[in-house]
């Protein structure tokens, strides 16, 4: 009897660390990403009062207690709004995967675009990458559980930073760029910036179980135009067979979700006809009046 009360006692403490375990995974926060500059300056602008005590504000409601991410925050939210001051568009992108701090080859072509036809337009530009997931095990845990339910969180970080560097730097304009998983988290900043007109949005591939966000300040692909989005359109029989008997394996001319999945059609370039004309005509459509 006293054998079956120690067990059923170590079954329940089992149990009770499980659920514990699984609701810190459902429910802590996430950190708040990080922008990296693309071809950064030294930029040596003055930062305004009201504008320190703005970014100390956003890092309390975000950082919290941690002196050192605190820190961290601040500097890098300052740095932007340095780089920027008298930039006439920020390109913001989100990448596909994890998030990490990477252009990978197909967007990279699209980038180029996206900067040549700023370029003919007239517009002055500055590109950083939001990196969403920060190093370590558990981060990159949270980085699933938020692609799996829509990244319920990691867009308010980002919705909060755009917000602050609009108030701030006069006559900036905002393209928030992602595809795949990024398409998600830009949209759902997108969502949260719907009311603020100096923001628009350039997306790739989101999943099909993402609903994104749609406004005339929203371009939405789905398809290259040459091949359909198997991931985006929910072809599970075709991702089902382009897996079938095949090792797990990253291959960039191929279209990929969370690096291994092979997903045909999930692959967007600036050279796909159905890619370019439409960026473009967005473009020309919100900037093209210069």
């Amino acid at each position: 009897m006293k054998g079956k009360v120690i067990w059923s006692s170590i079954i329940l403490a089992v149990i009770i660390i499980l659920l514990g375990a699984v609701s810190w995974l459902l429910l802590s926060p996430c950190p708040p990403g990080e922008f990296c500059i693309v071809d950064a300056g030294q930029s040596v602008a003055q930062i305004p009062e009201d504008v320190r005590e703005d970014a100390n504000s956003l890092a309390s409601e975000f950082i919290g207690s941690d002196s050192v991410g605190y820190d961290m925050f601040v500097d890098n939210l300052l740095q932007v709004y340095s780089e920027a001051e008298g930039t006439d568009i920020l390109l913001i992108f989100n990448s596909g995967g994890q998030g990490q701090e990477d252009i990978g080859p197909e967007w990279g072509t699209i980038l180029e675009g996206i900067r040549d036809e700023l370029d003919r337009l007239g517009y002055t530009h500055m590109l950083v990458i939001y990196e969403r997931t920060l190093g370590g095990f558990w981060n990159f845990v949270k980085e699933l559980r938020e692609t799996m339910l829509s990244y319920p969180s990691k867009g308010k970080p980002l919705a909060a930073q755009i917000s602050f560097l609009t108030e701030h730097i006069e006559d900036i304009k905002v393209i928030i760029l992602g595809e795949s998983s990024g398409a998600m988290v830009g949209s759902q900043a997108m969502k949260l910036l719907q009311a603020n007109h100096e923001i628009y949005s350039i997306q790739t591939g989101a999943p099909f179980y993402y609903r994104q966000a749609m406004s005339d300040r929203s371009l939405a692909m789905n398809s290259n135009g040459m091949n359909p989005d198997s991931l985006s359109n929910c072809d599970l029989w075709m991702i089902f067979r382009a897996n079938l008997g095949r090792i797990p394996t990253y291959r960039p001319e191929e279209g990929h979700f969370l690096f291994y999945l092979r997903t045909p059609g999930h692959i967007y370039t600036w050279d796909h006809p159905g890619v370019n004309s439409q960026i473009s005509a967005f473009l020309e459509k919100h900037f093209g009046g210069n």
